[in-house]
């Protein structure tokens, strides 16, 4: 059986919320909040009271509101007591609904539940899948009074994660804290501690070994008046321009064989008076001096910068199973936020440790004894 699961706190992101202004017993029809100015709180909008994955926790429809004494009245009654100062939180959507697909596109041709009201009292609803063994799961989140579906999960392969994808970091990170620690990490922190950590490797890594993280050949077009073009929004380094060198038949001859491109520093480039052009970086465009005059073809590598992770697809590519730093940094950076400096500096000095380590070990890229040496532009 396959396991899917929707995780229902992302729609707490950006969620408007209040609290209760007072002790409540389960059965109640109305309560008060301590603000109810803000247009979402609206009838027939739906509440969470409490938190995902506290046994509480539920999820209520909204009949009347009274915005100018906070007066919330719903419904139906509640099932839970629930306690002075309660968070309260809006919620774009009520139900989830999974499907299938053979393939990474996204189709509603298959849906393997029908709506399903969210769990409140987990941080996921789940479903078993006992139909199917291969492809790829889904689910969308649904709103059943305004008839409005979410957009879709990204794809939940039935072959499982990767070692090294967002999905299975995260779950590893998540299984090395206690259930009092879970609920004070959301998914957001986690993800940003890992872009985080993952960004800081990377860096190191271009420092020390860029074949790591360099691109494939690129193409940009030269425009005759034009000197300067956008670089790619992952652009950390440049590590070599090309005039007019083709990607398929390098040694053709003609305009095929103008060779590299020497760089000059910006404070030179505007005052250049040669014909031979030369490069310069300006913020996120390189330039090209004199202005040229012709269109033609450049090619070039270039180092990327860490990506931030978003999805649970994202890979963290990095050599010697690198993904296991990122791993403890998260950590280091959860202890920081409970206030556990005793653990979050372990964390931070086996990180440190351990990255030190995987410098060292990248800089050897084949068996030969020769090959032992830092590249000529690394910083060391």
């Amino acid at each position: 059986m396959i396991t899917l699961q929707a995780d229902q706190r992302i729609l707490l992101q950006n969620s408007k919320y209040s609290f209760l202004t007072n002790n409540y017993a389960s059965g109640v029809s109305s309560f008060y909040i301590l603000n109810a100015s803000d247009t979402s709180f609206a009838a027939d909008a739906f509440l969470l009271l409490g938190n995902f994955g506290s046994e509480d926790a539920e999820v209520v429809r909204i009949s009347t509101v009274d915005s100018s004494t906070g007066l919330i009245t719903l419904t139906a009654t509640t099932k839970r007591a629930h306690s002075e100062s309660t968070r309260v939180s809006v919620l774009p959507y009520n139900q989830v609904r999974f499907y299938h697909t053979t393939t990474t596109t996204f189709g509603t041709a298959t849906p393997l539940t029908g709506y399903v009201e969210l769990n409140s009292s987990d941080w996921f609803t789940i479903y078993g899948d006992e139909t199917y063994s291969t492809g790829y799961g889904w689910f969308t989140f649904y709103n059943s009074v305004t008839a409005i579906a979410s957009q879709p999960s990204n794809n939940i392969p039935y072959a499982g994660f990767g070692s090294n994808t967002t999905e299975d970091i995260l779950n590893d990170f998540y299984s090395l804290l206690g259930n009092k620690e879970l609920k004070l990490v959301t998914r957001e922190d986690a993800l940003s501690w890992a872009s985080e950590g993952y960004a800081k490797v990377r860096n190191k890594l271009n420092l020390a070994n860029s074949e790591y993280t360099t691109s494939s050949i690129q193409t940009f077009s030269i425009t005759s008046g034009t000197n300067e073009y956008a670089l790619p929004t992952d652009f950390d380094d440049l590590i070599s321009l090309t005039y007019g060198l083709s990607t398929t038949d390098p040694g053709a001859g003609g305009d095929l064989d103008k060779g590299p491109i020497d760089y000059i520093p910006l404070r030179l480039a505007y005052e250049y008076s040669g014909t031979d052009p030369r490069y310069y970086i300006r913020g996120s465009y390189i330039g090209i001096v004199p202005t040229p005059t012709e269109a033609t073809t450049y090619h070039y590598f270039y180092t990327k910068k860490g990506s931030r992770l978003s999805s649970n697809t994202d890979e963290i590519t990095l050599p010697n199973n690198g993904e296991y730093l990122v791993k403890n940094f998260m950590l280091y950076r959860a202890y920081q936020k409970f206030q556990n400096l005793n653990m979050a500096t372990a964390f931070l000095t086996s990180f440190n440790n351990d990255l030190n380590d995987l410098i060292i070990a990248s800089v050897k890229r084949d068996a030969s004894l020769a090959s032992w040496g830092h590249e000529t532009s690394a910083i060391v």
